[in-house]
């Protein structure tokens, strides 16, 4: 036999052997017991244990389950470090936005565990990142969607009784909200939206109008590989994409010559604002809501769902985790059992009962009457979508440059674009 084939053989003959020793993995779990199995999170570790305890009340099954808390700026460099020196957990509460860049540090769960079909009739749109060619990254474990906080006080004093339900109608009801002093100075701001570095969520706003209007921003080309969407969307010569439509749209409220005009870099932080009653509109996560009201318990506001695009997408940014196996783990069988089993509709149930958060189950409900905002957060859930971010921080600084360049008058919208399409490009490779 030829070297060629000798080696072609070899090479089949390892992905296969691979490829059993995986499934027998994951097979091979004892049903009694689930073993050892340390999982690494950035949740409250109270949290998990109260999760956790439901499960192991009358049941010695999950026993051998410990958690350790990793602050969540630490939890991806400590991981990264543990797979690398062998001393990883066995599963973690990993956070999308690093799926891309990390991705390749996480085992994949064979389709023959949990079937493709099975994951997507299960889980929100949201979680289908962590779907991948030789398996699934991660079970959804969390969302945290955007959505909008408005005040009722300041819309009750323009006579607005209504927050807005369209792109449209907010940039129709901006000048209402919006004061300023005879100099221009601003006074009381309608939205927090045209700047970046003082907007939290920017970068969650600008993804949530792109890709309402139809662009993903990272997407696979025929190939397969990643690249950059930035420039695709143009229908017609001169015609804006639609990401160039949603830069122009987000910046034209930095711009004093605009009617829409209600913010600048010199503003205070976008959160703070709001909470101290300036700001008629903040874009804020699920998450904040609670602590939004213990800052200001006087605060007269309400939540309501992001605007869409009329006649176009209503999908918004969204924060998601999956329970995902890193290479190295020394017991993936009970890893995968422990992951389903935080997934299922009771701890589910349980965990967001702590942290009110929406779910990330297609068949969850929200039936208490104590929760005005259940079933509103549970349909931005449904409705929510995770970025393919290559880098988090270094998109942040490639949607900041592009959104500065033209609030300043430094470059045109379809010049400031490309710009970031480029570098956005060159990250991908």
């Amino acid at each position: 036999m030829k070297l060629f084939n000798v080696i072609v053989v070899g090479i089949f003959l390892a992905l296969a052997i691979g490829a059993v020793i995986i499934f027998s993995t994951f097979s091979a779990l004892n049903k009694n017991s689930v073993g050892k199995v340390s999982v690494w999170g950035s949740l409250p570790l109270s949290t998990f244990e109260a999760v956790m305890g439901g499960l192991q009340e009358g049941n010695s099954v999950y026993d051998g389950v410990t958690y350790t808390f990793v602050p969540e700026a630490e939890l991806i460099p400590n991981l990264v470090e543990a797979i690398a020196a062998g001393r990883g957990p066995d599963l973690v509460i990993f956070p999308a936005e690093y799926l891309l860049s990390q991705g390749d540090k996480l085992t994949s769960i064979p389709y023959s565990n949990v079937s493709r079909r099975e994951f997507q009739n299960t889980f929100i749109q949201a979680g289908e990142v962590f779907l991948a060619n030789d398996g699934i990254k991660g079970i959804p474990f969390t969302v945290d969607p955007l959505v909008m906080y408005w005040n009722r006080t300041l819309f009750a004093n323009a006579g607005l009784a209504q927050p807005p339900k369209f792109w449209d109608e907010l940039s129709d009801i901006a000048p209402r909200l919006t004061k300023t002093q005879e100099n221009g100075t601003l006074t009381q701001n309608s939205v927090a939206l045209g700047a970046w570095d003082n907007i939290f969520h920017a970068k969650a706003i600008f993804l949530t109008l792109a890709h309402q209007l139809g662009n993903p921003v990272v997407g696979r080309n025929s190939e397969g590989a990643y690249v950059s969407m930035i420039s695709e969307g143009a229908v017609e010569s001169g015609a804006l994409t639609p990401v160039n439509s949603a830069v122009r749209f987000y910046t034209d409220f930095s711009d004093p010559v605009k009617p829409v005009y209600s913010w600048n870099r010199s503003a205070p932080e976008s959160r703070n604002a709001f909470l101290a009653g300036g700001v008629a509109m903040y874009f804020g996560s699920v998450s904040e809501l609670l602590g939004m009201r213990q800052a200001n318990p006087n605060l007269n506001f309400d939540v309501a769902p992001v605007p869409s695009v009329r006649g176009g997408g209503a999908g918004v940014s969204a924060e998601v985790t999956a329970l995902s196996i890193p290479r190295g783990s020394r017991n993936t069988g009970g890893a995968l059992a422990v992951a389903l089993a935080l997934t299922t509709t009771n701890s589910q149930q349980a965990l967001l009962s702590l942290i009110s958060l929406p779910s990330v189950r297609r068949d969850a409900v929200s039936n208490n009457p104590n929760d005005p905002y259940g079933a509103m957060f549970q349909n931005a859930a449904v409705l929510s979508f995770s970025f393919l971010d290559p880098d988090p921080s270094a998109t942040d600084a490639i949607f900041k440059r592009m959104m500065e360049s033209v609030s300043s008058g430094k470059l045109r919208v379809t010049e400031a674009s490309q710009g970031a399409h480029s570098e956005l490009q060159a990250l991908l490779r």
